[in-house]
């Protein structure tokens, strides 16, 4: 029998969820499996009783937006989760979060989950999933793997108003809501800029996906922030804050991005995301 690919482990492993397999759960799991639950270290069990909880809530899990490198046996995802026993009314209320896992011997090793503060602040369904438009010229691993660094470091010490064209399309998305260029620019601007300013991006974990022209990764953002917002250990103190992100890419430019923080930010009315945007 042919080994099954990451995506249908995965798979199998929500559906054991949704079904309270628990037993089945556990056989997905690599025995020395870590998780990582925004900034909580869990243990296996604690993962499995964290997932336990929300099913006997009546949360059942679904995933979208499928980033998978196979040949890494790893995978990044968007974690839709809808609360059917809160709702009114019978309709299930949804929040996502992102996840990024990664496998051995067939079984999952590393799990790292990050919850969308932007989505939990706005009620009903929650925004469907986004495909890009098929590339005339995709850019293959090799160039992801040169471009998405080179990005990083224009976000940190280029200049947004005439970098961001370069690497962004226009329209784009950001966490569901369409964006003009201007828009996007704006709220990098306004938002995002002053948000990050004495913190520093180091990439941590990227998931190439050349045949969907997608990302997923996982950077850190790490300094001393300036902005009182992010000065989780105080004024002057040095912080540091994962971020978890999928990107679409169209023609080798980013048209669409799913993002989450590790740490809550109170957000401006009406914005696209806690955060997110880089």
């Amino acid at each position: 029998m042919a080994p099954q690919g990451v995506v249908a482990i995965a798979q199998a492993f929500l559906d054991a969820a949704n079904n309270k397999n628990w037993e089945e759960v556990q056989n997905h799991l690599h025995p020395d499996a870590t998780v990582t639950y925004n900034r909580n270290q869990e243990s296996r069990d604690d993962f499995v009783k964290r997932l336990t909880a929300a099913a006997e809530k009546g949360d059942q899990l679904t995933a979208d937006t499928w980033t998978v490198d196979e040949a890494a046996q790893s995978l990044g995802a968007r974690l839709v989760i809808s609360s059917v026993n809160s709702a009114e009314g019978g309709a299930p209320s949804q929040v996502w979060d992102l996840i990024l896992i990664f496998f051995k011997d067939g079984k999952i090793s590393r799990f790292y989950q990050v919850a969308s503060q932007f989505s939990r602040g706005h009620a009903g369904p929650c925004a469907p999933a986004v495909t890009s438009k098929p590339s005339e010229n995709p850019l293959s691993a090799s160039e992801f793997r040169k471009l998405y660094p080179k990005y990083i470091h224009t976000v940190d010490h280029g200049d947004i108003a005439t970098d961001m064209p370069q690497y962004w399309t226009d329209p784009s998305s950001t966490n569901g809501l369409p964006l003009s260029m201007e828009k996007n620019i704006g709220f990098l601007v306004s938002f995002v800029k002053p948000l990050k300013a004495g913190l520093e991006h180091k990439i941590e974990e990227v998931i190439i996906d050349a045949e969907r022209q997608q990302i997923a990764a996982r950077v850190v953002l790490e300094g001393v922030p300036e902005d009182k917002r992010v000065q989780m250990n105080g004024p002057g103190e040095k912080a540091k804050i994962y971020e978890t992100a999928l990107y679409g890419y169209e023609e080798g430019k980013i048209a669409w991005i799913w993002t989450a923080w590790d740490f809550h930010i109170e957000l401006p009315a009406g914005p696209p995301g806690n955060g997110g945007g880089h």
